[in-house]
């Protein structure tokens, strides 16, 4: 029903002005957001499979990275991305094609297949024995028309999110850099800049609390969340200065990657379970007599959003870490405090809207996962 295209061009013949490598294909995303100039590379000999738009590109390294990609422009890409068709659009739609490669059983029977084991990769020989249930034309048609919907909705709103973060991100500068106030060193804005520690198995200290972990910050979150924090073994020392209390400021002080930089932070809500931060944490007490506690987080929000961590931070392998004394010795314009308030309230409906939409996009990805299990089966 479907075959791999062995179309071949030459990368350097000006034919195509783009290429897709592995790196440009996303897990569980049918769309191709980046691709090189292979004018500005040298791509080598495997680099010479031709892809047209309408096209599903198949990374066959790695199969359990679930890599499927529909192309919408010409380019080349190397032999180990398969370029696959349908064989007669009579029998197999070409638009229904990329949900059957999108579907659990598919992925389960190319994981299977796969051999070797440190780059596991699976043949075209392999994958073509795929079997499934084709039904009628015009129950492919029906299918597809309402998984494309989906799909195509999933990503107007991933870009609506997107615009409305960079608009954020825009926002937040200008409104502090215009702010009327006098300047003050961030530091002299807190009552406790204190370190994390990681503490004992549970029960082997005075105090058990939930230690902080990465996982805080998942989803570009703001708000504190303790829930799925491993519990920890602290002295009652510790737990007296570390102890999240609400409006506490928790900086991420070692992390980060390449694409993100190290000095994420959330901010603590009311009715937190007993937590603390870890080694690779700071926790900055605002000293609410001299700031709002989310005056001073929006701001750490902000120079994140805009990279200004990375001027303080050393990568040590892939890890970044921040110098949180030099960070903090930064001066912050201090306004009203009415004045504050209202760029907190802004800065909070923009942040419930961000929310609101990343739950919809939630949704939208379980619908799709569910349709996909409806129409095409699961494990």
């Amino acid at each position: 029903m479907a075959t791999a295209s062995k179309e071949k061009v030459n990368p350097s013949d000006g034919t195509v002005d783009r290429y897709v490598a592995g790196e440009h294909m996303d897990t569980d995303d049918l769309k191709i957001h980046r691709w090189g100039d292979p004018n500005e590379t040298d791509l080598g000999p495997a680099f010479h499979r031709r892809f047209r738009p309408g096209q599903v590109l198949y990374g066959s390294r790695r199969t359990y990275l679930r890599k499927v990609a529909v192309a919408d422009f010409d380019g080349v890409c190397a032999n180990t991305t398969f370029v696959v068709q349908t064989k007669d659009p009579a029998q197999l739609l070409p638009e229904f094609l990329p949900f059957v490669m999108s579907a659990e059983p598919f992925h389960a029977f190319a994981i299977a297949e796969s051999k070797g084991s440190v780059n596991p990769y699976v043949n075209w020989s392999d994958i073509e024995r795929y079997e499934f249930n084709l039904p009628p034309l015009d129950e492919q048609k029906r299918i597809s028309d309402l998984l494309w919907a989906v799909e195509l909705h999933h990503r107007s709103l991933t870009s609506f999110h997107a615009a409305l973060l960079a608009g954020m991100r825009l926002f937040l500068r200008e409104r502090f850099e215009s702010v009327a106030g006098g300047a003050v060193r961030i530091v002299d804005l807190t009552s406790e800049v204190v370190g994390g520690v990681w503490g004992l198995p549970e029960g082997e200290s005075e105090v058990d609390v939930l230690a902080l972990g990465p996982r805080v910050y998942a989803g570009g979150a703001t708000r504190l969340s303790a829930t799925g924090s491993p519990t920890r073994s602290i002295s009652r020392k510790q737990a007296e200065r570390r102890a999240i209390q609400t409006g506490d400021i928790v900086l991420e002080r070692s992390g980060g990657s390449p694409e993100q930089p190290v000095g994420r932070v959330v901010i603590a809500d009311e009715d937190l379970p007993a937590c603390i931060p870890t080694d690779f944490q700071r926790l900055i007490r605002p000293d609410r007599k001299a700031v709002e506690p989310l005056y001073l987080f929006w701001k750490l929000r902000s120079d994140w959003l805009d990279g200004a961590t990375r001027d303080y931070s050393k990568r040590t392998t892939n890890i970044a870490n921040l110098s949180v004394p030099a960070y903090l010795e930064r001066s912050l314009r201090v306004p009203s405090r009415a004045e504050q308030l209202r760029l907190v309230g802004d800065a909070d409906a923009l942040e419930r809207t961000l929310a609101d939409i990343s739950t919809e996009l939630a949704s939208v990805a379980r619908l799709r996962a569910g349709l996909l299990t409806a129409f095409f089966g699961g494990n």
